[in-house]
């Protein structure tokens, strides 16, 4: 409302304009605080501050963006630090004026609003505690769904609420995360028997349990690792506890692993000793079958083991004695047996009397040895004669020869023993035990000798052999095979 000044009565004195009559937009700062208070501008839009209003609304705006995405107690205190500012503001903008009545509408809204806010936080707060309460109780029973299933139930308004304390079970999350990694990776190494993947997997756990208050998770992976042992196939569990057995203990709920061992490490034992001896590897059987007798010899399974053991010993000089027994037949039957000398465990040992022998090389004469004396193959000789090339020995005789048939003349023959260089070996250790030679005798200076002329021209070989008989080829390797 406006006024008009208007000139003075003629004739009266001036008393001046009217005064003012008081506005009635004059506003009451406390309806005016207490609408700022709940962040939403409204004390400033009771007073019609539509700039300030706008400013304060998109201003709490701002920060509950910022609060609920970055979740940092930096902008709660932000946000109650704009809220105080907007009520110091209000009031100061409300109280330039007198208030000549209270507006007890204005302040029964202001008030209500603010409540309603503050209601609103204060239940949202309440409910954010509630559900992390659950995520903690189920941390605690080493539950990771019931952890993700609170963290499921969290909505912007409990962000808003109450936003540092959602981020606290996303950390419980993300170590639940990596824990269901570290068991997807202990079940494949573990169905596979793959010592390196366990051990990834257990590094894993073990950097989820240097976080706080994580053992009863860890642990629940760790039992489900341990529950599922031993495997269907003994080796591959035998493998497992030999690397659990080899671990290295950490002090913590980890070392639980390492406990197991001897109550799946026995059977595994024996049943993976049984599988080598069922596909006949009887070394490793019976590697096996010891390590069990040694680390659990009271142990029902170790009598099963030295059981085990003994027919694998048994086996295993079995394959010895056939693998002998083949490379000194191949060995005889090529004529190398000389060259490489091999030994046969179970040859007869050297006596007294005759020790039956196989013989290679000088066939005209051990034709006509006694076959008492031949081994029929290389398991039933106690002894390998090699015998090389003859040549002439020593000279036995020497006779004159006159010629024949129109020969005119006399020749001096000299017969001599025949000589048969031999080595002798001992078949049971292939170690040459006597190099000599064998010196053959016979009869010498016969009636007649004869040679070969070419076209009427020639003469009798000046040394010749004695002719031996089957006793002399006899008597001379005699000393060879009797004792």
């Amino acid at each position: 409302m406006s006024y008009q000044q208007l000139p003075p009565p003629t004739g009266l004195p001036y008393l001046g304009p009217p005064p003012r009559q008081p506005s009635k937009y004059i506003h009451d700062p406390l309806a005016v605080a207490l609408g700022n208070a709940s962040l939403l501008g409204l004390g400033y839009f009771l007073i019609r501050r539509w700039l300030f209003g706008a400013l304060g609304l998109i201003g709490t705006a701002v920060l509950v963006v910022l609060l609920c995405s970055q979740r940092e107690p930096g902008y709660e205190f932000a946000l109650i630090a704009w809220g105080l500012l907007q009520v110091v503001h209000g009031w100061f903008l409300a109280s330039r004026q007198p208030l000549r009545a209270a507006n007890l509408t204005k302040r029964l809204v202001a008030l209500g609003v603010t409540l309603l806010v503050f209601a609103g936080v204060a239940f949202e707060r309440y409910d954010a505690h509630r559900i992390d309460q659950e995520a903690v109780a189920s941390r605690d029973a080493g539950s990771c769904d019931g952890v993700r299933d609170a963290r499921a139930k969290y909505n912007l308004g409990h962000r808003i609420g109450d936003a540092p304390r959602t981020t606290r079970v996303e950390t419980d999350v993300a170590a639940c995360d990596r824990i269901d990694v570290a068991s997807d990776r202990l079940r494949t190494a573990k169905a596979s028997a793959d010592v390196a993947g366990m051990q990834g997997g257990f590094n894993v756990l073990a950097s989820v349990l240097a976080q706080p208050n994580q053992e009863h998770t860890v642990k629940t992976a760790l039992d489900e690792f341990l529950n599922g042992l031993p495997v269907k196939d003994p080796c591959q569990t035998l493998a497992i506890s030999d690397w659990l057995r080899a671990r290295t203990k950490a002090n913590n709920i980890l070392d639980q692993a390492n406990a197991a061992v001897p109550r799946i490490e026995p059977n595994a034992l024996l049943g993976c000793g049984d599988a080598q001896a069922a596909a006949k590897d009887w070394p490793n059987a019976r590697n096996i079958y010891a390590q069990l007798v040694t680390r659990y010899p009271h142990s029902k399974q170790a009598d099963r083991a030295r059981a085990g053991m003994k027919k694998a010993d048994h086996e295993i000089l079995q394959a010895k004695i056939r693998a002998e027994l083949a490379r000194v037949r191949g060995l005889v039957a090529s004529g190398k047996y000389c060259e490489t000398p091999a030994k046969f465990s179970l040859a007869p040992r050297l006596r007294p009397g005759v020790n039956r022998a196989v013989f290679t090389g000088a066939d005209d004469y051990v034709s006509k040895l006694p076959s008492q004396w031949k081994g029929t193959t290389a398991d039933n000789a106690a002894l390998v004669i090699c015998a090389g090339e003859d040549s002439q020995g020593p000279a036995v005789r020497t006779c004159q020869y006159e010629g024949i048939k129109g020969y005119v003349g006399v020749r001096s023959v000299t017969f001599h023993k025949i000589a048969v260089p031999v080595n002798v070996y001992e078949l049971r250790t292939g170690r040459l035990i006597k190099k000599t030679t064998v010196q053959i005798s016979g009869s010498a200076c016969p009636a007649t000798i004869s040679f070969t002329t070419y076209y009427g021209v020639g003469s009798p070989d000046p040394d010749m052999d004695v002719t031996p008989t089957t006793a002399t080829i006899q008597e001379a390797f005699r000393p060879l095979v009797v004792r």
